[in-house]
């Protein structure tokens, strides 16, 4: 089973970010939010008891802005809220002016083997414009400190951020490359009603288009192959051996728990440990008040109030197999595809042994070719 924490505080909100988090730490909201988180893994832990934790991602938000002795005391309970606690990774997203010697020292104390770093750019310009706090050399003095604790570092890059442009983009993943196993590449996406989407409707800034956003994903591929950093899903990279086991758990549809405020779970087996009849899929509130109050509230985990939730449908199960699984690098089982109309989109696919994959440019057009496949 994968498990999941969130802590959805940030020192400040990103001029691009749409995720459940929440700019400042009001100490007495983050006490009362970590009291009642710990309560949720408590829950977990007796809902789930037989559960092998194989993997732990602590995700945000900017869990970095923990203490050190917040950080020991969360995975010490975690550990001790699950019988079957004995991940091979365990994962924390940190931000790099966050990520201070002594909260790095108390990760790897902890048992941290995973740090995922927001770095966005290593230009001070796009950082500056997109609201980051940090600066590209204190990035560069980040990944430094990291890695006196860490082998394991991932870095998360944006392309298509104003100004961008190709060399802007090979120089910056030519450096990442040169410095981590794993970098994780996404496009930028304007949300509704961010600070960045306000600017872009009003002229305030520019923005590359889709098609020149495309080729710097392109050259993001090359560039990262040129150090040993393999695409092994649209937006991951990584030399063999360092993909990110917890989120590999996530395109292969494996069990997983989330927990804290907007967290999602798929669950798929009893408290015995034998399968549910069906598959089922919930989340938990966005909002951190109501988050708090809801745990506060219950004695179990199948009390905790949950929003999304839904019972999977075998084609449903079978359409987000297709969709995850096309992401990855070992693509999907063949049969999955038997009674679909492949024929306007197979110029996209490539078949082998039993698995189907995209081509490169299949990944490029990707959400294009799900649509007819799904």
């Amino acid at each position: 089973m994968l498990l999941y924490i969130h802590f959805p505080f940030c020192a400040s909100k990103c001029a691009y970010c749409d995720f459940t988090s929440y700019a400042g730490c009001d100490e007495a909201l983050v006490f009362s939010y970590l009291t009642a988180l710990k309560r949720e893994i408590t829950f977990a832990g007796e809902r789930f008891p037989n559960a092998r934790i194989d993997t732990v991602y602590l995700g945000g938000g900017t869990p970095s802005l923990l203490s050190p002795r917040r950080i020991e005391n969360l995975f010490a309970h975690i550990a001790k809220s699950f019988r079957g606690y004995s991940p091979c990774e365990v994962s924390v997203e940190v931000n790099p002016d966050s990520a201070t010697e002594d909260r790095l020292a108390a990760f790897a104390a902890a048992g941290v083997n995973r740090l995922s770093m927001g770095v966005q750019s290593f230009s001070d310009d796009n950082l500056r414009r997109t609201g980051r706090i940090h600066t590209a050399d204190g990035a560069r003095e980040a990944v430094a400190r990291a890695k006196k604790y860490f082998d394991n570092i991932s870095l998360d890059f944006i392309v298509g951020l104003p100004y961008d442009t190709a060399s802007i983009v090979k120089s910056e993943l030519d450096e990442a490359g040169g410095l981590v196993p794993h970098v994780s590449v996404y496009e930028l996406t304007l949300e509704e009603g961010t600070p960045l989407a306000r600017d872009a409707e009003e002229g305030k800034v520019w923005l590359p288009d889709d098609d020149e956003t495309a080729e710097y994903l392109e050259i993001a591929v090359d560039t990262l192959a040129e150090h040993g950093l393999e695409r092994y899903e649209v937006s991951n990279f990584a030399r063999r051996g360092a993909e990110c086991r917890h989120n590999c758990g996530y395109w292969t549809r494996e069990e997983y728990i989330g927990l804290g405020a907007g967290a999602h779970s798929l669950v798929k087996s009893a408290a015995d440990g034998s399968p549910l009849s069906a598959e089922i899929r919930f989340a938990s509130p966005k909002d951190v008040n109501a988050y708090i109050g809801g745990v506060n509230c219950v004695e179990t985990f199948d009390d905790v109030p949950r929003v999304e939730m839904s019972v999977l449908s075998e084609s449903e199960m079978r359409a987000e197999e297709i969709m995850l699984g096309l992401r990855t690098r070992e693509g999907i089982r063949e049969e999955l595809l038997a009674g679909r109309d492949t024929s306007r989109v197979e110029s996209f696919l490539t078949r082998e042994n039993g698995r189907v994959r995209l081509t490169r440019h299949g990944l490029a057009v990707m959400n294009s070719v799900l649509a007819e496949l799904i």
